[in-house]
């Protein structure tokens, strides 16, 4: 396996990359990162990557970016069903953005944002490596990272030999899990690997009216990628990628949250995700410069059955949503290098179009009975109480274009300067319908999933912003490094189609406001005790102005800009090779966030944002003993979190909680063949992964103890 592990962005870095070679190892192994396109060793770079290579993965059981979250301090990731992931970085992010919005965290696949948290829970399976990057990410990664950037990188086709890796596991709660990875050196000019994945589950709850299993998992995806080199200057790889996703899913109120049986409606909603993605990386090498071209496309289509909005045992009411979003990109980069500078320059469009229908239902007849037990109308004035349907629909569009650059000056052997720019513009374009309902009694007055319309209502808006970063390296000694840098966060204002209901006189698709942030860190870097030793430290502190409030308003998300909003901390991050088999690392994350000014409600100021805890951290450890000809390895890691809320006004609690993953496997020589058990969450722990208030406060609880078994093969 190759002993260098390319990262991409970010302030401050830990890689937790776990080498393969580590048995054999008397250092850490160095890190190299392209945070600003270029390939630089990371102690060099004034940049936070945690990074995770294929290994990692493999032996930290991250399954998608959800299980990330709990491994990198600052960062938290919840899931909104199976469908959707809820990502914050050092206590900024997006639960809901609904389709006028925008995420504050960037989520890139191949350098393609797929930042939406629909298209953000697709399966890892054959990844190069995974980073994560804190603080604004404009000028590198692009529009909306004013949190923060994930990017993933998938492995490339290997054109020096043919390959079949395949893997099947299965375990407790009707696991199974399986991977067929084949790779095909067509010619040393040409490969093309395919992959296939394929991951399922029994519910975490069961109906006890339906017998069917909730909150269950039945994941697909299929992968294939295609390296080509046309000539000795020119590289081209292009990756196609298709995930499907099948599950019952439902909330479930406080009383239901931890039990393994509720009781809902006879009509649970089925939900199906279908998402696709492409992406072609072009670069050319002219002379001295090299020209880049990175195109995108990535589409997905959300579909649910009549879903249980009550959480009760009678279909009172139930909705479905279905959502389609297409979107394209295209990036050119040039960039060359001298003497002392490195730098690049590039131009930048995407467009979004994003769709919704909702069909909403509700029984007066049922409504009656559960408020007016006595009450007999329904009874004695047939067809007087009726099934109520609300169907409003919508469409957003954004066009978003940017040019930017970054140059790093090597001013002297010691100090190096960084700075960079993005200016971005974003127009979008909303279109509302929402038809008159109202049933014969009149209880219900036909808004709850919006205002009513007099037919569709369009509203265009545009917002634009210029965000600079810059940043100074001194290189104290060979191993130890300090920085200082500053940068401007950009997060596109955008378009409700809810009536809004804490500030005045608003109308049907009202606008708010872009969000800006100033980040400030300062870090230390360093490397002791003969390579053995790695600890990184970094301080920050992130002032948001206009800071974009997400809301449930009724059961429609709605943004509003709150007011400011400061968060700060400290993160620690360390590996440490203790003998030549074994490794271990520590992250620690101390933050505390707070609104210090709101515009409507001032008992605001002075709340915590949500997804925040106050303490979070991980140990994970790496050992590795030779066996015959193959190798025994044992691994796990521990997270920890403090008590966070999920909502900005501080009444929706997460307690604190802790997680333990274990793995212990043998593997023969060359990877011929493994044997591996796995443990999850092994202390079966009681945690949310989703807490919101509907009619009751309504949650979704994460799996508990997962025990499985899986086999693999090369060939």
């Amino acid at each position: 396996m190759n002993s260098r592990y390319i990262a991409t962005a970010g302030m401050s870095v830990l890689a937790l990359a776990v080498s393969q070679a580590i048995h054999a190892q008397e250092q850490l192994q160095e890190i190299v990162i392209t945070a600003q396109k270029r390939e630089q060793s990371l102690q060099d770079v004034p940049l936070s990557v945690s990074a995770f290579d294929e290994t990692f993965i493999e032996q930290a059981s991250i399954k998608d970016i959800r299980d990330v979250g709990g491994l990198t301090p600052g960062l938290s990731i919840k899931s909104r069903g199976d469908t959707e992931a809820s990502v914050f970085i050092r206590g900024i992010g997006s639960q809901a953005p609904g389709i006028g919005a925008d995420p504050a965290v960037g989520i890139f696949v191949d350098g393609v944002s797929v930042s939406r948290g629909t298209n953000a829970t697709a399966a890892f399976f054959d990844i190069e490596r995974v980073e994560v990057v804190k603080g604004p990410q404009g000028t590198l990664f692009g529009r909306n990272a004013s949190a923060g950037a994930i990017s993933i990188i998938t492995k490339r086709p290997d054109l020096t030999e043919n390959s079949l890796y395949v893997m099947a596991g299965a375990g407790d709660e009707g696991q199974v899990r399986y991977q067929a990875i084949g790779n095909w050196a067509v010619s040393d000019r040409f490969g093309l690997r395919l992959g296939v994945n394929h991951d399922e589950r029994d519910g975490l709850y069961k109906n006890s009216v339906t017998g069917e299993e909730l909150l269950d998992k039945d994941n697909t995806n299929i992968r294939l990628g295609a390296y080509f080199l046309p000539t000795d200057n020119w590289q081209s790889y292009l990756t196609v990628e298709r995930f499907e996703l099948e599950n019952f899913d439902t909330i479930v109120n406080d009383d239901d949250a931890f039990k393994k049986e509720v009781a809902q409606n006879a009509r649970p909603g089925k939900q199906t995700l279908e998402y696709t993605r492409a992406a072609w990386d072009n670069n050319w090498d002219i002379g001295s410069l090299t020209l880049s071209s990175l195109t995108g496309f990535y589409t997905h289509d959300v579909r649910v059955t009549p879903v249980d909005a009550d959480m009760l045992d009678v279909p009172l009411m139930t909705f479905v949503e279905p959502q389609t979003n297409d979107s394209f990109s295209q990036e050119f980069r040039l960039s060359g290098a001298t003497a002392a500078i490195d730098w690049f320059v590039g131009a930048s469009y995407s467009r979004e179009k994003l769709e919704f229908t909702t069909d909403l239902n509700y029984d007066e007849e049922i409504l009656v009975s559960l408020l007016l037990p006595e009450e007999t109308i329904c009874q004695d004035e047939p067809g007087i109480c009726q099934v109520v349907s609300e169907t409003p629909s919508g469409k957003n569009t954004t066009d978003s274009y940017a040019v930017f650059g970054d140059a790093t000056w090597q001013m002297s052997d010691a100090f190096a300067l960084t700075a960079g720019f993005r200016y971005t513009r974003d127009e979008k374009d909303m279109t509302y319908d929402s038809p008159a309902t109202q049933g014969l009694l009149g209880l219900i007055d036909g808004q709850i999933f919006g205002p009513i319309t007099d037919g569709p209502v369009s509203r265009k808006d545009e917002w634009s912003s210029f965000d600079p970063r810059v940043a100074l390296d001194w290189y104290v000694a060979d191993d130890v490094s300090l920085y200082l840098s500053v940068a401007r966060g950009y997060k596109s204002g955008g378009i409700n189609r809810q009536v809004n209901d804490f500030l005045p006189n608003e109308q049907v698709l009202n606008a708010f406001d872009k969000e800006v942030n100033t980040a400030y860190e300062a870090g230390l870097k360093s490397r002791f005790w003969a390579g053995r030793a790695q600890l990184n430290a970094a301080v920050f502190f992130n002032d948001y102005k206009d800071f974009q409030l997400e809301t449930q308003a009724n059961l429609v998300p709605e943004v509003f800009n709150v007011g400011d909003i400061e968060t700060k901390g400290l993160e620690v991050e360390g590996r440490f090779l203790l003998t030549d088999s074994l490794e271990v690392g520590l992250n620690v994350g101390l933050l505390d966030t707070e609104v210090t000014r709101s515009v409507f409600d001032s008992s605001l100021v002075g709340n915590e944002t949500p997804q925040a805890p106050k303490t979070s951290g991980s140990l994970f450890f790496g050992y590795y003993l030779p066996v015959g000809t193959g190798e025994l390895n044992f691994s796990g890691n521990w997270q920890y979190s403090s008590r966070y809320w999920f909502d900005i006004f501080n009444t929706l609690e997460q307690p604190s909680y802790n997680v333990v993953n274990l793995r212990l496997g043998y593997q023969a020589a060359q990877q011929r063949w493994g044997i591996a058990v796995v443990g999850e969450n092994v202390t079966d722990e009681e945690y949310y992964t989703e807490r919101f208030f509907f009619l009751d406060n309504s949650n979704r609880r994460a799996p508990g103890a997962l025990w499985r078994v899986e086999l693999s093969a090369k060939f």
